[in-house]
């Protein structure tokens, strides 16, 4: 009987403890396009009065598994999908998406907030 009431109801690892497979339920607002970048990120394409396609890039590394390791520091930290760019020699990590300068700088500026460095570079 008290093991019953220790137990309760099963967990995410009793799922796979069972065989079958663990599918976590995600807000839509978390999912990514197919490009990797968030839903809201390619909705501001549509935004009118951009003046170029901006993206913070967070670091540049030299090393293919570094640039792994870090990429998933950086999107655990900031929640971004972070590419990496390879860009003889290094590997650029970079995330987000704005059509704005002004805007990609306020976010980096949140950033640095959390001891996240990164710098505004724009693409299109």
């Amino acid at each position: 009987m008290i093991s019953s009431l220790w137990a309760g109801s099963p967990t995410d690892l009793d799922t796979l403890f069972k065989g079958r497979e663990y599918k976590p339920v995600l807000d839509s607002s978390l999912r990514s396009d197919s490009d990797g970048r968030k839903n809201w990120v390619a909705s501001s394409k549509t935004e009118k009065g951009g003046d170029g396609y901006y993206v913070l890039q967070f670091d540049a590394v030299a090393d293919f598994d570094a640039a792994q390791r870090r990429r998933a520091q950086l999107s655990a930290s900031t929640g971004y999908a972070i590419q990496m760019v390879f860009d003889t020699p290094f590997y650029k990590l970079r995330g987000g998406g704005w059509n704005s300068k002004a805007k990609a700088e306020d976010k980096a500026r949140e950033l640095s907030a959390y001891n996240i460095s990164a710098f505004v570079v724009k693409v299109k």
